[in-house]
Formats: C-alpha cells, sequence, structure tokens
C-alpha cells in the first residue's frame, strides 16, 4: 500500500512540476528564436515512455512498441493489443506506425524476439 501511495505522490509532482517547465522551455526557446519541433518530440516521447511504464511496466518501452509486441507476441490471438494499436496507427494516421516504432526501438535496444 505504501508503494501506490508513493506512486501517486511522484505523480502529481510530475505533472505539477512538467507543465510550467514545459510552459517555461518553450517560451525560452521562441524567445531564443529555437526550433522546438525537437523539443517537442523528446517531450511527447517522454510521456510516451511514462505511459509505456504505467500501461505495460516497460520503462524502456514506448506504449506504441510495446502494443505491437504484445499483439505480434500472441501471433494475432491478443484482440484488445490489436484494437489498441489500430486506434494508435489512426491517431497517428499511418498505419504502421507501432510496427515501425517497436522495429525501431528493438534496433537500439538489440532485442530479438524470436519471430525476428
Amino acid at each position: 500500500m505504501m508503494n501506490f501511495i508513493l506512486m501517486l505522490i511522484a505523480m502529481i509532482v510530475v505533472f505539477l512540476a512538467s507543465v510550467p517547465t514545459i510552459i517555461g522551455n518553450t517560451l525560452r526557446k521562441l524567445y531564443r528564436k529555437e526550433k522546438i519541433k525537437e523539443y517537442f518530440k523528446t517531450v511527447a516521447l517522454g510521456f510516451d515512455q511514462v505511459g509505456g511504464s504505467i500501461l505495460y511496466g516497460q520503462e524502456d518501452w514506448t506504449v506504441s512498441s510495446w502494443t505491437f509486441y504484445l499483439w505480434r507476441k500472441s501471433e494475432g490471438i491478443n484482440l484488445s493489443a490489436y484494437y489498441f494499436m489500430r486506434f494508435i496507427n489512426t491517431l497517428f494516421m499511418d498505419q504502421k506506425h507501432c510496427e515501425d516504432s517497436f522495429y525501431g526501438e528493438a534496433q537500439k535496444q538489440n532485442f530479438k524476439p524470436e519471430w525476428m
């Protein structure tokens, strides 16, 4: 129970600290006339990895890549992973987003599942 309470406190603190930090960094980058596209991409990837930690307990994987892994590992039987993967792909307007994400991360982490 104590771990759960600590996790909730950590999530609240991170959320409360991240909003002003993101706003401040965005304003700073705009003021310095720096490109903010890479910053937003990095922030989005960070949130995606936090999502992977929360949903799947996989801190090094994004939601997209691990969802594809679960679907592929089950040989198409895991319908919840399949429909969630389709939702993510539709959200990104790319029918291979999850697959591309998985293979990109697997290559970076030198991860070889049995079907590769």
